[in-house]
């Protein structure tokens, strides 16, 4: 449609010239011209074919060239005559220029760049963990479609509900793609409950703005295992303690006291078989017990599988302290 409207001034540019060559010529003048053409006609001596498609110009010619013209036309007709031969050069100048204006205005609208126009994408998970699942505690990134010229973009995230938003990003509308690590990400979830924020995608350019549809941003848990800290009773004993907590922000304070969680501390044991050991804790009372934790080759990997109750595509599980 566009490459359609583009070519139509040019299309009725250049027949506008023909129509006007074709027809146009012949009509200036008038009546004027068609009673120096009826004096010609009913002339005696005179045999004038094809009268009708005579044009001021043509008759000009005439006259100039057969002195028996000259006889049936009177001076005040020549004046007069000049007079249209001058119209009928400055109109053809006129309309050329006007024909020339169209197809070239037509040249440039199909050859300039076509204007920008962006389609926004909703926010995408690239967390493997996360599964497709939107988490506040992965990486997100927006994406979208372009056509049209390049430009720079300003692309962020947008909280439906509360209206927050990430810091603004500025690429080439080429790039069509953002993206946001976790830090970033929190700019926009006003939500720091067990729950879930609703965001969206914003694009911005010079001529308009475009806004994917909304998706539920999940709040993250964090299971952490602190291994070997240090307790000091308030009788200044000190010993060893193990810790599992789960944690918003790093803060047990946005999940319910009595919240409880099952683990599998997974690892290679000494003698090389793995090494599985199921693990227990609740919020009021984040000590655990790992009587097998010296079989443990900490020189290997070792990894924290979540067991639930919460749907594992939204937590994330560390292991720290000293073995």
């Amino acid at each position: 449609m566009f490459k359609f409207l583009a070519g139509l001034p040019g299309v009725l540019g250049v027949a506008g010239f023909f129509a006007y060559i074709w027809a146009g010529q012949s009509r200036i003048g008038g009546e004027i011209l068609k009673q120096i053409v009826t004096k010609l006609r009913t002339a005696p001596n005179l045999d004038v074919g094809q009268y009708t498609t005579l044009t001021p110009a043509k008759i000009g010619k005439l006259i100039e060239s057969d002195s028996r013209v000259r006889e049936v036309v009177n001076e005040q007709d020549q004046k007069l005559l000049r007079l249209l031969i001058i119209l009928q050069h400055v109109l053809t100048v006129v309309v050329l220029l006007a024909c020339a204006g169209l197809v070239a205005l037509s040249i440039w609208l199909i050859s300039r760049p076509e204007p920008l126009s962006v389609s926004a994408l909703a926010p995408q998970a690239v967390a493997p963990d996360a599964k497709g699942v939107l988490v506040d505690l992965d990486p997100i990134v927006v994406q979208w479609t372009s056509t049209g010229k390049d430009e720079p973009v300003s692309v962020f995230l947008e909280n439906v509900d509360g209206g927050r938003r990430t810091q603004k990003k500025t690429v080439s509308s080429n790039v069509r793609s953002v993206r946001f690590e976790p830090s970033e990400v929190f700019e926009a979830a006003s939500s720091r409950g067990f729950g879930t924020n609703r965001i969206r995608s914003v694009i911005e350019w010079s001529a308009n703005t475009s806004v994917s549809e909304s998706k539920d941003l999940l709040v993250g848990i964090e299971i952490d295992l602190l291994l070997n800290g240090r307790l000091v009773t308030p009788h200044g004993k000190q010993r060893t303690i193990h810790t599992l907590f789960a944690t918003i922000d790093q803060s047990t304070e946005h999940l319910p006291q009595d919240y409880c969680f099952n683990v599998d501390l997974v690892a290679r044991s000494n003698d090389g078989p793995p090494l599985i050991i199921p693990l227990h804790s609740c919020n009021r009372d984040g000590e655990v017990q790992i009587p097998a934790l010296k079989q443990v080759n900490w020189s290997r990997p070792v990894e924290l599988v979540y067991g639930g109750p919460d749907d594992p595509r939204i937590v994330r599980t560390r292991v720290s302290g000293e073995p």
